[in-house]
């Protein structure tokens, strides 16, 4: 039995992966209960092919919205800056641009490795400690719990509990932003006239995005602000849409309406943390997969993406051992085909933000903007990128 802990999007992807590579495998998360917070992600074509050998494409299309086009608005006038066509990303990358509620996904891949691996997830299973040894790995849980399995992936997020284990409690940086998001039900907008896809309102040091999910019944938004310090006890915490209001006093009425129409004036807070890129991710029968292994900032909508795509070559490096090879040497083999993918996202995604919130939002244009076209993000396909890097 392999153990994945953590039951968010990448570890129940890796669960359906290493089970197609012929594993039996047990999820195991600290949550009492399973789910997903509120809020829209962004599927981009390299994630829709992931999502394609996953074999849950056909389940997660359905749900999710597929915007015509992204555009950059100035942040006071609303003069359009910037505009890039999607209705051809099909042509282009060979899948489709989607956007989904996170919490529509989450249902679809806790579902397929439920009914279609015979996976098992064990809830409120909070890890304290793990030894790998070369022959297996022990996990004791705070519930008094130890487990022993043949290998253990850490997919447990930002804060993982496997990365500290394996290679000791570097913290996680503070980037400088904060974030606010929250879901708002299109009802709550009466008559507002909305361009539609996803629109950006850039703004000195600040953002406001918004798109549709669920065709249209809710409209998801996130605005970000540059700050100094995060006082917060929590990376993550429920905030009031006071804040961002008062952050974004001076954004177009658009803005304004949308932050207004928010249940209860209430949304998700959380500042935007990093770490530096690891040199390795394996030791001994443990690796790491998604935010564990290279926490993304969120520029480039590839958080998620890479998690999917992690799970993907790690199944195929798995399919690909030889009879002799052991689950270690997958792992090794995981680690050189993703490293050079991952670091270059972590540091594009970062620069990304910089160059948003850096530049006078009337110098925007389609010719200055590096975005994931220019920087071939989508070009990447998880099923066929090479395995010996």
């Amino acid at each position: 039995m392999i153990a994945i802990v953590g039951a968010g999007i990448g570890g129940l992807a890796a669960g359906i992966a290493l089970h197609r590579a012929g594993y039996a495998v047990e999820i195991f998360e600290q949550a009492a209960a399973i789910g997903e917070v509120g809020a829209g992600l962004s599927l981009t074509p390299n994630a829709m092919k992931a999502l394609a050998w996953l074999g849950v494409e056909p389940a997660v299309r359905p749900l999710a919205d597929e915007p015509p086009q992204q555009i950059t608005r100035h942040y006071a006038s609303g003069e359009l800056l910037v505009s890039f066509d999607r209705s051809d990303t099909v042509a282009r990358w060979g899948a489709p641009y989607l956007q989904i509620h996170r919490a529509d996904l989450h249902a679809v891949l806790l579902r397929h490795f439920i009914t279609h691996c015979a996976g098992k997830v064990h809830t409120g299973r909070r890890l304290i400690s793990l030894k790998d040894r070369p022959e297996n790995a022990e996990l004791s849980f705070a519930s008094g719990e130890t487990w022993y399995a043949q290998a253990v992936i850490g997919a447990d997020g930002l804060k993982s509990v496997v990365r500290r284990a394996l290679f000791g409690d570097d913290a996680p940086r503070f980037e400088r932003f904060v974030a606010w998001r929250g879901l708002v039900p299109r009802e709550r907008l009466g008559a507002l006239e909305l361009s539609p896809g996803s629109a950006v309102f850039a703004g000195p040091g600040r953002l406001f995005v918004r798109y549709p999910v669920r065709h249209g019944a809710l409209m998801n938004f996130v605005a970000f602000a540059r700050v100094e310090t995060w006082a917060g006890e929590s990376w993550s915490q429920t905030g009031e849409v006071a804040e961002p209001r008062a952050v974004l006093a001076d954004f177009h009425p658009e803005v304004h309406a949308i932050l207004d129409a928010a249940p209860g004036g209430r949304c998700h807070k959380w500042g935007l943390f990093a770490r530096d890129p690891l040199p390795s991710w394996t030791r001994g029968v443990a690796t790491l997969l998604g935010d564990a292994a290279h926490p993304m900032l969120p520029w480039f909508g590839q958080g998620a993406a890479s998690a999917l795509e992690d799970a993907v070559v790690l199944g195929r490096c798995l399919l690909a051992n030889g009879p002799n090879e052991t689950i270690d040497a997958g792992f090794r083999n995981f680690e050189r085909a993703r490293l050079p993918r991952v670091t270059m996202l972590q540091r594009e995604s970062a620069a990304g933000g910089e160059r948003l919130v850096g530049m006078r939002p009337e110098m925007l244009s389609n010719a200055s903007v590096v975005n994931e076209d220019s920087l071939g993000i989508f070009a990447y396909d998880p099923v066929c990128a090479s395995l010996t890097n």
